[in-house]
Parts: structure tokens; sequence; C-alpha cells
């Protein structure tokens, strides 16, 4: 119920106060999992793909968010899962690959951090680990417009349209040698690629 609640109030706020615009979202599998990989330009990149995607979703964020009280009781039940920025524990790996196997939705900002500048920094592999161990694919999401809203190290949000643009889905049946090095920076690179080229694609207002 009370994601539900925070997903509403979501959309109704991105809706009237950003304009929120909403592309591609046939590219989402109704029935079998999958993974939205998106851009992270500004903090409330989380609570726009939770107003943008139907189905309920569980999004990876910093360990650091948890270590407050108020911060873990809010994370906790919006389906957050905490993570080590500098590396995949077990613990974190075993989770998430638990919530695939569920049939349920896993949203991942594969630069770990807010963009300071607003341009896409560089994946880290985590990604491409559980798409190729889960067999799973891969969304990619370009989120424009959220770092007008509220950019880098901001607290008040101010009105500028928000588009979502999903991608097709990017599937891995050819990958059958493994999660090497060089195949995890492959599938890595095509999906920071795919939301690359939406990114500088131009936004029709």
């Amino acid at each position: 119920m009370f994601y539900k609640f925070v997903k509403i109030l979501s959309w109704s706020f991105f809706k009237i106060y950003s304009r929120l615009r909403i592309e591609g979202h046939n590219y989402l599998p109704q029935n079998e999992t999958f993974i939205l990989a998106a851009n992270h330009f500004s903090t409330l990149d989380a609570f726009i793909l939770m107003a943008a995607v139907k189905r309920e979703i569980y999004t990876l964020a910093k360990k650091e968010l948890f270590k407050n009280y108020f911060l873990r009781f809010l994370f906790t039940r919006l389906n957050g899962i905490p993570v080590n920025r500098k590396e995949f524990c077990h613990q974190t790996i075993k989770t998430v690959l638990n919530i695939l196997q569920q049939k349920k939705v896993v949203a991942i900002f594969p630069e770990g951090y807010v963009s300071k500048d607003g341009k896409l920094g560089r994946f880290k592999q985590g990604i491409a680990k559980f798409a190729l161990e889960a067999k799973v694919p891969i969304i990619p999401v370009a989120i424009i417009g959220s770092n007008q809203v509220l950019p880098f190290g901001k607290k008040i949000p101010k009105p500028h349209q928000v588009t979502v643009k999903f991608g097709k889905p990017i599937y891995f049946n050819n990958y059958n040698e493994g999660c090497d090095k060089k195949i995890m920076n492959e599938v890595t690179e095509r999906v920071r690629s795919e939301i690359l080229t939406e990114l500088n694609k131009k936004v029709d207002i």
C-alpha cells in the first residue's frame, strides 16, 4: 500500500509539475522479468521511474541511504536494495538474482552515482553480471530533464519537462560463454551506447 501511495503521488507530481512524457512504454514486457538500466542525473530519478513504469519495481540504492532510520524506513518500503557502490557483495548479487527469478522488475543506475554535470558517466559492470546470470533482458532507459528539475546538490525542485524514453529490450541469448570480463564489458558498453543515443536525440516539446 505504501509503494502504491508513493507511486500515485510521484505520478501526480511529475505529470503536473514536470509535464511527464513517456515514450516506448510498449517495449516493456508485461509478463516476464527484465532489468531497467537508466542514466542517473538527479536524485529524483528513482521516483520518476516509479511513476513511469506500471509494474512494481525494485531499485538498487547506495547503502549509505539505509543508515538513517527515516530513509531506511522509506527506501525499504519502496523496494530499495542496499548496494556497495565500490563492489557488489555476494548478498546483493544473491538478493537481486532471487528477485529476478520471481519474475519481478529490477531498476539499476549503472553509473552508480548522480551525475554532477548532466553528462552520462562510465557504467559499472554489475548490470551485465545480473543480466547474464539471470538470463533476462535489459531495457535501456533515457531520463531526460530530471537534472533541470533537481540538479546535483540542489534541494528544491523547479518546473521543467521530464521525458522517459524506454528502448527496445536487449536480449543476451547468444552469450553462452559465461560472465568473463570481456563479455561483461561488451554488454555494459552496448547498454550505455543505447542510452547515450536516446539522450542525444532532440526532444520535441
